[in-house]
């Protein structure tokens, strides 16, 4: 089976421990915030409030919800290595990503709707010192502030957790892919011994000569019978006087060659070994 490498995020970390965190915590903290939310839904009719923040109580209510729901999907997938459950945690992620960002900008726009002469007499709650308006008007900012902060840092922190587990659904399915990628056996060749014959490779191998013959680096002899000069005196190759002695078991010079020429070559009669004439 093939082996698929495993993707990290925050350069050394990964990614199935990132979604085991993040599935973690979208579990818990979902949870804990959709129970809360739910209970000041119950409570509605004792302490009633405006429509508009009853209907802005009911969606965080939801989303939570879905993301504790979807937390449990993704914290199992990681445990088992599911990729349909890291799939649906990664969709349930975008999803509450787009859900939270239309929230946060329908809050932080009523935030700044509100006028601020109300929200600043609502603070001092009946006193008229200048302090008191101060330190009224500097807490709205503040708090403006730390609203739209807040909203930004976890819609970046959102977004980059769909990522990792994003990357993780697709490892799990480059390990399915593995899985089914047929395996072909390599053969391996034997080990070829080499065995040095104490010839330069451009002669012939001695496994091939004539032991009738010599070799070519045998020393050249005289000719029999005083007929001539003898080849290292300058005789003619394949002259009337060269002769060599079979019967002596010399032979003419073997070719340097590791294999015989045609017998076809150029001025060889048919039929006669080119090699001769050496």
């Amino acid at each position: 089976m093939l082996t698929v490498e495993s993707r990290k995020f925050c350069c050394c970390l990964p990614v199935r421990l990132g979604v085991f965190i993040l599935s973690l915590l979208a579990m818990v903290g979902g949870s804990i915030v959709a129970a809360v939310g739910w209970i000041s839904v119950s409570q509605l009719k004792t302490y009633p409030v405006d429509i508009v923040d009853e209907i802005a109580l009911y969606i965080h209510s939801s989303i939570f919800t879905l993301l504790g729901v979807l937390g449990t999907f993704g914290f199992v997938g990681s445990l088992v290595r599911s990729r349909a459950m890291v799939t649906a945690f990664s969709v349930g992620i975008a999803i509450h990503l787009g859900l939270s960002i239309g929230s946060g900008v329908f809050t932080i726009y009523s935030v700044f709707k509100q006028a601020p002469d109300n929200a600043i007499a609502a603070c001092m709650e009946g006193k008229t010192d200048d302090e008191t308006r101060k330190i009224c008007q500097t807490g709205m900012s503040l708090v403006k502030g730390a609203i739209v902060a807040i909203y930004v840092i976890a819609w970046l922190i959102e977004l980059y957790a769909y990522f990792i587990v994003d990357r993780y659904s697709d490892q799990l399915e480059d390990e399915e892919m593995a899985k089914l990628a047929p395996v072909v056996p390599q053969s391996v060749n034997p080990p070829v011994t080499m065995i040095y014959n104490g010839y330069p490779q451009r002669f012939s191998y001695s496994a091939y000569a004539d032991s009738r013959r010599g070799t070519f680096m045998d020393p050249r002899t005289a000719p029999v019978h005083g007929r001539g000069k003898s080849y290292d005196e300058g005789g003619v190759v394949g002259a009337d006087n060269h002769h060599y002695d079979q019967s002596q078991g010399q032979g003419r010079p073997q070719s340097e060659y590791a294999f015989a020429l045609p017998s076809q070559a150029y001025g060889v009669q048919r039929g006669k070994d080119a090699t001769n004439l050496a």
